[in-house]
């Protein structure tokens, strides 16, 4: 078993991107690595926009992953400067803010993980 952590920057256009960093870290989780999910830059207003519409085709992947505890939050600093924290603390999304109000992909890779950025 791997250990791997991604990190999604996809942008409101870029839902391909999003959608399959969803996929990727739900095909490593069914492959019984350990897996772990992040929204970091720009993809934190997609999410916003995904978790406030649930007929969008990839939310059921989101609550899939989200089920299977591979989510672990967005970024705190980027969430607030895109004006969504607000409403991504209403998920029940842990906001991340170890690098500075950011996640830190150090604390990740010094515990094992493999970095994956989308």
């Amino acid at each position: 078993m791997q250990k791997f952590v991604v990190f999604v920057h996809a942008k409101e256009d870029e839902g391909a991107k999003f959608a399959h960093a969803l996929m990727y870290a739900n095909e490593l989780k069914d492959a019984g690595h350990e897996v772990q999910l992040i929204f970091d830059g720009a993809s934190v207003k997609t999410l916003a926009n995904l978790t406030a519409d649930p007929e969008k085709p990839v939310y059921k992947l989101y609550q899939a992953v989200s089920q299977k505890g591979i989510v672990q939050g967005a970024c705190e600093f980027c969430s607030n400067a895109m004006g969504v924290k607000d409403q991504l603390a209403t998920t029940g999304l842990f906001l991340l803010n170890e690098a500075n109000g950011h996640p830190s992909i150090a604390d990740y890779v010094a515990k094992g993980f493999t970095p994956i950025v989308m």
